[in-house]
């Protein structure tokens, strides 16, 4: 054999082994976000009833998609950046329609007991029939074990979400 092919051959047997080592568990982290969606007929009453809430507004992009026929608002809310550490610690997603328009109050909450991995960065994608609504945190944050946000749709007949959370 020359040279090169056995530099190949044992390239090749470290990648093995080193695919072999790794952890290829399956980690069920839907189970670590507490997740809650409600429609609430006064936004101005529920932010007296809660004083004790710090608001953090979060930055949010909003695009127009068209869908049979219909013009939807799709708003991501994001926090933080990106490690190279972070994995996948929090994700849920589900959807709600209703016939005539709601005011909706998504609030999210990480971890559900215990103690989280340290938050780096947080996407909460919300389709919904209105342009209006807004995001913040509510309690934690980036750099803390826990992280709490509510995203509130003004005027909309259906609210579709998917929220991820990263940390390490």
């Amino acid at each position: 054999m020359s040279p090169p092919s056995v530099m190949l051959i044992c390239l090749g047997v470290a990648l093995i082994q080193l695919l072999g080592a790794a952890n290829c568990t399956p980690v069920d982290v839907t189970s670590s976000v507490a997740v809650s969606v409600e429609t609430i007929p006064d936004l101005e009453a529920f932010r007296k009833a809660n004083p004790d809430l710090q608001i953090v507004p979060l930055a949010a992009r909003a695009e127009r998609v068209k869908v049979a026929g219909t013009t939807r608002q799709l708003i991501t809310y994001t926090v933080g950046s990106h490690t190279s550490a972070d994995r996948l610690v929090g994700l849920a997603s589900n959807q709600q329609s209703w016939s005539t328009p709601q005011d909706v109050k998504l609030d999210l909450q990480y971890p559900t007991a215990g103690v989280g991995a340290v938050v780096t960065y947080v996407e909460v994608t919300v389709n919904q029939s209105s342009s209006a609504g807004r995001g913040y945190i509510v309690s934690g944050g980036i750099g803390q074990r826990n992280i709490r946000i509510v995203i509130e749709a003004y005027g909309t007949l259906f609210f579709n979400y998917e929220a991820a959370i990263y940390g390490f």
